[in-house]
């Protein structure tokens, strides 16, 4: 689901012709346009507390966001699909309200916020790339005995499972990386089940496990399932 702010309804039709291929499940699309009159508390919550703060940091101008008197959902709900026809179709339509006057969109799995002019300027044929989907958050607060949460988010997109690890600071960057690795894979349509393990490098083995928050494992707020990968 993409979350995109207007000061009210701007688009009036939807011109898809040549920005999704003929496969892309148009019959799943939902989009809808909600008024701040309506549902301000519903509106308010995607641009207040933690989504905001990341507003602060990614949108050129987080007062465009606040004077925002509505945003359109664009959502799409498929099962098992073969492609990612998908999220080409809902990028489109947002990359089509943006260019009819929004101001900003809302990843609202990854937790990314692009403005409007970026969106706007998407190429509909661009390559695909899992960064553009997901996020890879590393909690700043030190969890005693699991270490500073790693983790994904977004990998709902593909119906795969979130990954999080716990790891010392300094190894916070390989932890990304190897995330983003692994992403890359499931986003593929590769899986990882419990169990698993996973080589990294010529010294590290990774095992696969159910993510199950505890008293020594941190709940991170995932939005769906999620696989925590610990030290073998």
């Amino acid at each position: 689901m993409l979350v995109v702010f207007t000061g009210g309804e701007v688009m009036t039709g939807l011109d898809l012709a040549g920005a999704v291929p003929a496969t892309a499940p148009v019959d799943a699309l939902d989009v809808r346009l909600h008024h701040y009159a309506d549902t301000p508390e519903w509106i308010d919550g995607w641009r207040t507390g933690p989504l905001r703060n990341l507003a602060e940091r990614e949108l050129p101008d987080p007062a465009a966001l606040d004077a925002a008197t509505s945003c359109y959902t664009i959502q799409l709900t498929v099962t098992d699909p073969d492609d990612l026809t998908h999220l080409q179709l809902a990028w489109a339509v947002a990359a089509e309200v943006c260019r009819a006057g929004a101001v900003a969109v809302l990843d609202a799995y990854a937790h990314d916020w692009y403005p409007a002019a970026v969106v706007a300027g998407l190429d509909p044929h661009r390559p695909f790339t899992v960064m553009r989907e997901i996020s890879v958050v590393a909690e700043s607060d030190v969890v005693p005995g699991f270490g500073h949460p790693v983790h994904t988010r977004g990998m709902a997109k593909f119906g795969r499972p979130d990954l999080i690890t716990g790891i010392a600071g300094e190894q916070i960057g390989e932890a990304a990386t190897i995330l983003n690795q692994l992403a890359g894979l499931l986003a593929e349509g590769h899986v990882l089940t419990p169990g698993q393990q996973i080589r990294v490098g010529e010294s590290r083995t990774l095992t696969v496990v159910p993510y199950v928050p505890d008293d020594r494992i941190p709940d991170v707020g995932l939005i769906a399932d999620g696989l925590l990968l610990t030290e073998a």
